[in-house]
């Protein structure tokens, strides 16, 4: 993300479709929109309730629009981050303006999904996979602390 852009992240349901493409350039797009709805708690009725509402589109290249497409689907609970900004289109020679998010990174709101990971990373030529590369001593350690099986 470039110095002069605003970073914003939110925390929202899709809520249309996830529209994947490979463009003619060669790299790939993926689109969706987020609704982030604020809760705040209201002493009246003692209990939450909704305030703002705020919809975004969203658009994501290359190989995180590939793993959008392959991963997210209409309701899913995610967060995203990236910059913001307006496109702006006429509509019957008005000047239009939405805001967007040119995300740098998309994943499920875990709060509200279990997932597994399936890293899509290639592994370089020579390199070892990281299943088969020895624990470091550090890491041993660690997993002893907290109690986690080696």
């Amino acid at each position: 993300m470039g110095w002069n852009g605003t970073a914003i992240t939110v925390v929202g349901i899709v809520v249309s479709e996830v529209t994947h493409k490979e463009l003619a350039s060669g790299f790939s797009r993926a689109a969706f929109r987020v609704l982030s709805v604020e809760r705040r708690y209201n002493s009246e009725s003692g209990g939450f309730v909704d305030g703002d509402k705020l919809f975004l589109n969203v658009t994501c290249w290359r190989q995180l629009a590939d793993g959008v497409g392959r991963s997210l689907v209409r309701g899913d609970s995610v967060i995203v981050t990236g910059k913001l900004r307006n496109r702006d289109y006429d509509l019957d020679g008005e000047r239009r303006h939405i805001p967007e998010i040119e995300a740098s990174a998309v994943g499920p709101n875990l709060r509200w999904a279990k997932v597994e990971v399936e890293h899509t990373r290639p592994v370089a030529a020579g390199v070892p996979s990281p299943d088969i590369v020895a624990p470091r001593k550090e890491d041993e350690r660690a997993r002893e602390v907290v109690g986690v099986p080696s």
